[in-house]
């Protein structure tokens, strides 16, 4: 595989910043060292007097409501640390050039919201966002059910993830939380903003494993933790799922927004210096509205911003903003039975993007109609029409397999969003000269597979053929009532009927000259 041409590889990329973990302050610590370049003699004393008095102060950052930020944000609510949000699979982006994927103007899920409600003095926002707005609309888009009477409890979700003397959590902790013990409505757990140390009881957990999550993902291009994909998260709007974001904000976020629809930072915003962490969700966008701006949805209380809603311009949004969560959509209620699996598959060529011909050659197996010739340059593109995990693995000149996606462990299989992708996302594939042959394989799942044993298992077949290994590998997974065919543009067309088998392959193989 080759790099493509302006598209730099962050997939591997671990970089934090420059922030260690935990450390308060927003820019203030970035600006530390133009700030001593300024100071001489005496005036370094009073710059360090100065930092150190921020410091004290902002080290109880991240508090999330309103008397406690306005106070200096003395406890924490929101607690931003990299290594927290690294930890969150990154989410595989759909093509954005494909017109297939062109998405809505506008999107906005605030009729799936609840009513908007005031956590109070407790720094609960993570629970807030993560389980009373995100989750409730969540389920009232998949099910039609009037939100205000489904409404998920903060508490309950709260109390199981806060921090050491009630100060805040992480948005990393509320996902895992809500994708192991779900949620329960706010009507059977209700909110008390002065005890968090209730812990629900093995029958609350019970019930709220019926309400889990299917799973999340880290909305960032690539791996880099310092880049919040504007574009994936309106790929999860346009799909019915909320996001839940962490943002830094200061005084312009809090009495200024009373009455008032969109944010405008004021001041020594821009420094960061003086703000504190907030978790929110954001329910919608709009590209024409203010030049393009998200739709967010606060925990603060009906006076604040506009019923509890603001909208934040993409630009600020990006400034202010450090992690974002996207939440894996679930099936409409009707849909829920009998989903088959249905995908489109093609290689194109990276110089005039027309499809490479593919023709069955017999069960799961396609190989081009015409010899590729060497140097030739292409990616892999796969339409899912429903949600489902995607796996692709190739084989070496030695007849062993790779994995070619995931790329990465932190990199998830799961494409809830459906639509066109290409793969691998920042290479291209290329025809070398090695043999006259070469096999790539696909295997969309319903449900996640550990894929590096199954490498293995490819590895170690002694099947005569790259096809007959895979599937050998997957024998005891693959649903038998499969139906191939080739498009009329050289692509492969899959589509599953449903049995107690959960996985498609499909191989192909193309010849070199």
């Amino acid at each position: 595989m080759t790099d493509d041409p302006n598209q730099p590889r962050d997939d591997f990329n671990d970089d934090t910043g420059g922030r260690r973990p935990n450390l308060p302050g927003g820019g203030l610590m970035n600006l530390l060292p133009l700030l001593l370049g300024l100071f001489k003699g005496k005036g370094i004393i009073f710059l360090l007097i100065l930092v150190a008095g921020g410091y004290f102060l902002l080290s109880k950052g991240g508090g999330c409501n309103v008397q406690q930020i306005a106070s200096l944000f003395s406890q924490s609510g929101y607690a931003f640390d990299p290594a927290e949000f690294n930890k969150a699979s990154v989410y595989e982006e759909l093509d954005e050039n494909n017109p297939g994927n062109a998405l809505p103007e506008a999107v906005s899920l605030l009729k799936y919201a609840p009513v908007r409600l005031n956590q109070g003095q407790q720094g609960s926002c993570v629970a807030w966002s993560s389980a009373y707005a995100a989750q409730t609309i969540l389920k009232a888009t998949a099910t039609g059910d009037n939100p205000d009477d489904i409404a998920f409890s903060p508490s309950y979700l709260y109390n199981q993830i806060r921090l050491e003397g009630c100060q805040g959590s992480y948005i990393q902790r509320a996902m895992e939380a809500m994708r192991r013990n779900g949620g329960v409505p706010l009507k059977q757990y209700p909110y008390d903003e002065t005890d968090c140390e209730r812990m629900p009881t093995s029958t609350d957990v019970q019930a709220g494993r019926q309400n889990t999550i299917h799973g999340f993902t880290r909305l960032t291009s690539g791996d880099n933790i310092n880049q919040i994909s504007i574009r994936a998260i309106k790929e999860h709007l346009a799909k019915d799922a909320p996001v839940v974001i962490g943002m830094m904000v200061g005084q312009s976020f809090m009495e200024p927004m009373k009455g008032e629809e969109l944010w405008r930072p004021q001041g020594m915003d821009a420094t960061q210096i003086g703000m504190g962490g907030h978790a929110m969700t954001v329910i919608g966008y709009d590209d024409s509205k203010y030049g393009g701006a998200f739709q967010i949805m606060n925990s603060w209380g009906s006076d604040w911003g506009n019923n509890g809603i603001g909208w934040v311009r993409y630009a600020d949004f990006k400034t202010y903003v450090k992690e974002a969560y996207g939440i894996d959509p679930l099936p409409k209620q009707s849909d829920v039975a009998n989903i088959p699996l249905e995908c489109t598959i093609g290689l194109v060529r990276n110089g005039n993007k027309q499809y490479i011909n593919l023709r069955n050659s017999g069960n799961n197996l396609f190989q081009t109609v015409s010899p590729i010739a060497v140097g030739t340059r292409f990616k892999m593109e796969i339409k899912n029409e429903t949600p489902c995990y995607i796996y692709i693995f190739g084989q070496e000149v030695d007849g062993s397999s790779y994995v070619l996606f995931p790329y990465t462990e932190k990199h998830s299989p799961y494409c809830g969003i459906t639509g066109y992708r290409l793969f691998p996302r920042a290479q291209s594939m290329e025809a070398d000269d090695k043999g006259s042959r070469d096999y790539i394989a696909i295997v969309a799942s319903r449900d996640e597979l550990n894929y590096n044993q199954l490498n293995e298992a490819i590895s170690r077949s002694t099947k005569p053929d790259y096809a007959a290994k895979v599937n050998e590998a997957l024998q005891s997974l693959l649903i038998r009532s499969v139906a191939y065919s080739s498009t009329g543009d050289g692509r492969i067309y899959f589509k599953a009927g449903t049995n107690n088998n959960k996985a498609v392959a499909a191989v192909v193989a193309f010849d070199k000259r």
